[in-house]
């Protein structure tokens, strides 16, 4: 009789284990588990947040330090009302133009673009990539002479072609890449206003490091993707003088919408054209005709498919140009208070900045200037 008893109170306690475990198994279905560390799906919680990515308070600190203008951003307001003209209301006339002169181009070789698909992917075969730069003597050349300038510090001269790869790392390479397409197909660029080319030239190299750490720390997102439409978004400002300027717009407007008055048609949507011309994914043309609207539409206005990548590119311009990696223009225009709301991020900006951002940053801009000779 006592044995049954037991043997009964044994049995219950396992149905008691069996139910309790089930239940915990229930509420954690869904969530797993890294290091005993529990983490909601990403579906339900959205982005990351912002306290797990933000630097600490010695960081800010020392960022606040390097870059004062972050605590109080020099903002132009935006006027209600003024607002860039989306490419499918611009005149057909200049549509036509762009599109008969941009026809005209040379294209770019189908080496460069398979060479930039590669670049858009760590995971790419890295044997495959130098393969390709191989094929073009003179940019392997300015590749070799880069990464054995004085600010690569190398203590061996570098002269094999992957090292240097390695060495300079995907996103810069890529960098180097943009302004031999662009080369190729407009070579005049560079003579007309040879600062002019490199301040662009070096503030699309670092916007496109800056949107590509924006989209892997915020949310998770691939930082080589982000990465080239941050570092296509102003293409199009190479492409604006295929047009004939014609009006001379008030000075006290943002620089985009004088541009728009000018060419009747502005850069973003220049920049759509040419991402298409070279049979760049939709994404990348879509993002780049939108990057400026973050600071003049509603979230609403944006196709959702390329929202969260419209907002990183133009938040990353604004501060890149906020810590003096400026192009063209200078104009710092705010992001709307919508955009913030939509992605649950505050609005403090130096939030986003990290000291390992700041090296990148400095990285890209000392590539750029290396390569052309004037670091």
């Amino acid at each position: 009789m006592v044995v049954l008893v037991a043997l009964g109170f044994v049995v219950l306690l396992v149905l008691v284990y069996i139910i309790c475990h089930g239940r915990q198994t229930e509420k954690a279905a869904g969530v797993p588990s890294v290091s005993g560390v529990t983490f909601p799906l990403a579906e339900e919680t959205g982005p990351l947040s912002l306290a797990r990515v933000r630097p600490d308070r010695d960081e800010r600190s020392l960022v606040l330090e390097a870059y004062p203008a972050l605590s109080e951003i020099p903002y132009i307001p935006v006027k209600e009302g003024l607002c860039p003209v989306p490419y499918v209301f611009v005149d057909d006339a200049i549509k036509d133009t762009l599109r008969r002169k941009v026809s005209g181009l040379p294209m770019v070789s189908a080496t460069s673009l398979n060479l930039l698909r590669l670049l858009q992917d760590p995971r790419s075969n890295s044997g495959e990539v130098t393969t390709l730069v191989s094929t073009n003597p003179a940019f392997s050349a300015n590749i070799l002479r880069t990464v054995n300038s004085a600010y690569f510090s190398q203590v061996e001269k570098v002269t094999a072609i992957g090292r240097a790869i390695t060495l300079l790392g995907y996103n810069n390479v890529r960098s180097l890449l943009m302004d031999d397409m662009v080369n190729n197909t407009l070579p005049a660029s560079r003579v007309e206003d040879r600062q002019g080319h490199l301040r662009l030239w070096s503030h699309s190299a670092v916007v496109s490091v800056c949107a590509g750490h924006l989209g892997r720390t915020l949310f998770g997102m691939s930082e080589y993707a982000l990465g080239t439409v941050g570092l296509l978004h102003d293409i199009g400002k190479y492409f604006s003088p295929l047009l004939n300027r014609e009006d001379d717009p008030s000075p006290d407007m943002p620089a985009l919408i004088r541009e728009e008055r000018e060419y009747h048609i502005n850069h973003a949507a220049i920049g759509a054209v040419i991402a298409r011309k070279w049979q760049l994914p939709e994404m990348v043309a879509e993002t780049i005709e939108h990057h400026h609207d973050p600071s003049f539409y509603p979230p609403e206005n944006i196709p959702e498919s390329v929202s969260k990548a419209v907002f990183l590119v133009c938040l990353a311009d604004l501060l890149c140009k906020v810590m003096g990696y400026a192009g063209e223009d200078e104009e710092i225009l705010p992001v709307r208070e919508e955009y913030y709301r939509k992605f649950n991020l505050s609005g403090d900006v130096v939030d986003l900045i990290t000291p390992a951002l700041i090296r990148d940053m400095e990285k890209a801009r000392q590539t750029v200037e290396s390569y052309a000779g004037t670091g």
